[in-house]
């Protein structure tokens, strides 16, 4: 949503689907280009459920929220810090922490066992080229590093 939450000058669809899907659904997301432009501390309107004890209303039941996993160019993340907090589990081949928490505009927990994100398999590899992006449009997502 773009502009002011009564008279919006955009509504794109993220705030119509995640809603729904976050709360009812367990979730992982896919963020091309983590950086602080990315990723912010904090947002003055979310379109999802999270982990923010403060968004929550009371009484609302979270018993099939689960939000698994964020995969970015940089690393893998889940929600396996202290409160839910955001943590690195493990980093792509050639980058280093230090790189991650720059791009990171607030504090991550990092794994006790953190290490490099394996490589996909040849299977793996054949099922994304052949079968979910056959025209190879993920690579206008995803910008070389």
């Amino acid at each position: 949503m773009i502009g002011d939450y009564a008279k919006p000058k955009v509504q794109l669809l993220g705030v119509r689907g995640i809603p729904g899907n976050t709360i009812n659904h367990t979730c992982s997301f896919f963020v091309a280009d983590h950086s602080p432009r990315s990723f912010a501390e904090r947002v003055s309107r979310a379109s999802g459920c999270g982990y923010d004890p403060e968004r929550w209303s009371e009484g609302v039941r979270r018993d099939f929220m689960e939000l698994r996993r964020v995969i970015t160019n940089l690393a893998v993340l889940d929600f396996e810090g202290p409160g839910h907090a955001m943590r690195i589990r493990s980093l792509h081949p050639g980058v280093t922490l230090e790189q991650v928490r720059e791009a990171t505009p607030f504090e991550l927990a990092v794994a006790d066992d953190l290490g490099e994100t394996p490589a996909p398999t040849d299977e793996q590899l054949r099922l994304i080229r052949e079968v979910l992006d056959p025209h190879d449009l993920r690579k206008s997502a995803v910008k070389e590093r």
